[in-house]
């Protein structure tokens, strides 16, 4: 099985073994039932064969809705900061965004881990080959949240976003952030 693959079923498995830890942490794996919204910083990862990777950096701001104490779902919107280049090739973020299923297990009280997956939109532009692209398909991460206060939280995560291809040559791109969330 590819990785790729069982990145997208980190998801499922954490809602499947979320009740073996329902009785030891009775607030679930998202510490209350409420709302969020956080922002995150991050730096977008491009590799693309023939060429160095390039990171550019990213601002993505989120919205998500527990729907169990185990499983919620997502919204995330998020544009470039600025570009990266090596030997003349640039790559920066246009926008992008995407919706998410929740999976997340809490493994103390003040630390939690959880998977992401869905679909997802990105923009890219690149000043060689064919350019600018805009990819979309399914995208899937790992991460986990550091409760400090009350209803503020600091997150960490990976994801995978969709890949393509320019000019024959195929590309990918993971996203690395971190942030906070804040819940009402």
């Amino acid at each position: 099985m590819k990785p790729r693959n069982l990145l997208l079923m980190l998801p499922a498995l954490c809602a499947l073994a979320s009740p073996a830890y329902a009785g030891s942490f009775l607030s679930g794996g998202f510490h209350s039932m409420d709302p969020y919204v956080g922002a995150s910083i991050g730096l977008l990862q491009y590799d693309e064969s023939g060429l160095p990777g390039l990171s550019p950096s990213v601002l993505m701001v989120r919205a998500g809705l527990p729907l169990t104490p185990f499983l919620g779902i997502e919204g995330r919107l998020g544009t470039g900061l600025s570009s990266d280049q090596t030997n003349g090739a640039s790559v920066n973020v246009g926008t992008f965004g995407g919706a998410y299923a929740k999976g997340t297990v809490a493994l103390g009280p003040e630390f939690s881990v959880y998977g992401v997956a869905g679909l997802a939109s990105v923009n890219i532009n690149r000043n060689f080959r064919d350019g600018g692209t805009t990819d979309t398909g399914l995208s899937a991460g790992i991460g986990g949240d550091v409760h400090l206060v009350h209803a503020l939280a600091l997150n960490f995560e990976w994801t995978y976003l969709p890949s393509g291809r320019d000019a024959g040559r195929s590309y990918d791109s993971n996203l690395f952030s971190v942030g906070v969330n804040y819940r009402f």
